[in-house]
C-alpha cells in the first residue's frame, strides 16, 4: 500500500512550503535546494511496515480461518440443541397431568355445586377440587375433529395460589399435543377478567404476548360453558389454592 510522503520543502526566497517531489518553488519558481528537505523517520516508517506485515500475516495465517470456523460450528451446535431441547418440552405432557380415564369417584359433582350457588339468593361459599372439576369436565367436554388433522381430546384445570390454569389436550396424527393458558382472576368495578399471567405448549414456557392462542386452548371449553361464563359477575371472590379453588357469591338482588 503506497504511504502518502507528508513532508515539505521550505523556498528559501520566498518561505513558500512546497511538496516534497517539486524541483522549482510553486509560488515563485525559485529553485529549491533539496538538501533543506527533511529526512525520513527510519523507526517509524519501519515500525510502520512491521506493523502491516503483522496485519497481513494474521489474515493469511490458516490457523484463524481454523479459529472462525470452530466458533461458528459450536454456535450452530448450540442453536440446535436449543431448538432440540425446546421442542422437547413442547412435546411433554404438562406436570400433574390427571389421567385421561380414572374410575374414582368425586367428592361433590362440580355441575350441581354451580347450579345451587347459582339459585341460592343469600351469599354462599364454595371451595371445589381440582380433582372434581376435572371429571366434570371429562364428562362433559367431548371429543371433536378440528381443522389441520387435528382432534380435541380433552380439557383440564390446575390450581395454585392466585392463578387458574386451563389446558387442551389434541391428537395430531398419533400424538398427544398441550397447550396451556393461565390466568389471574382481578375483580374490577364488579366485573370478572382474567389477564393472561402464562402461555405453555407442553412444559415449553413461551411469552404470554402469545395469548394469542387462547382462543385456540379454550373456544370448545367457551362454547360448552356460555352461561356458566355468563354468571361469573354473579361471584363476589375467586380464590385459586393449592389444587383447590373457592368461589363466594354475591347476594341476590
Amino acid at each position: 500500500m503506497h504511504k502518502t510522503d507528508h513532508r515539505r520543502i521550505v523556498c528559501t526566497a520566498c518561505k513558500h512550503e512546497n511538496e516534497v517531489e517539486r524541483v522549482y518553488c510553486h509560488n515563485c519558481g525559485e529553485k529549491l535546494d533539496r538538501s533543506l528537505l527533511p529526512k525520513v523517520d527510519e523507526t517509524q516508517d519501519a515500525e510502520e511496515k512491521a506493523r502491516a506485515g503483522r496485519k497481513v500475516r494474521k489474515m493469511m495465517n490458516p490457523n484463524r480461518v481454523n479459529w472462525l470456523l470452530s466458533v461458528r460450528k459450536f454456535v450452530l451446535i448450540i442453536l440446535f440443541g436449543a431448538v432440540v431441547a425446546a421442542v422437547c418440552l413442547a412435546l411433554q405432557a404438562p406436570r400433574n397431568t390427571p389421567e385421561a380415564k380414572s374410575n374414582r369417584l368425586p367428592e361433590s359433582e362440580a355441575g350441581d355445586v354451580w347450579e345451587q350457588m347459582m339459585t341460592t339468593k343469600p351469599a354462599v361459599r364454595v371451595t371445589l377440587k381440582e380433582d372434581d372439576i376435572n371429571y366434570y369436565l371429562r364428562r362433559t367436554v367431548k371429543s371433536k375433529d378440528e381443522p389441520m388433522g387435528t382432534k380435541f381430546e380433552r380439557a383440564f384445570a390446575g390450581f395454585e395460589p392466585g392463578l387458574v390454569a386451563v389446558t387442551a389436550e389434541r391428537n395430531a396424527w398419533g400424538l398427544p399435543l398441550y397447550s396451556s393458558i393461565k390466568f389471574k382472576p382481578v375483580l374490577a368495578d364488579g366485573k370478572w377478567t382474567a389477564p393472561i399471567a402464562g402461555v405453555y405448549f407442553g412444559r415449553l414456557a413461551v411469552h404470554p404476548s402469545l395469548g394469542k392462542v387462547a382462543p385456540v386452548t379454550l373456544g370448545t371449553l367457551s362454547k360448552v360453558f356460555q352461561r356458566e361464563i355468563q354468571q361469573v359477575d354473579r361471584l363476589a371472590v375467586i380464590e385459586p389454592g393449592q389444587g383447590v379453588i373457592t368461589f363466594v357469591t354475591k347476594p341476590a338482588q
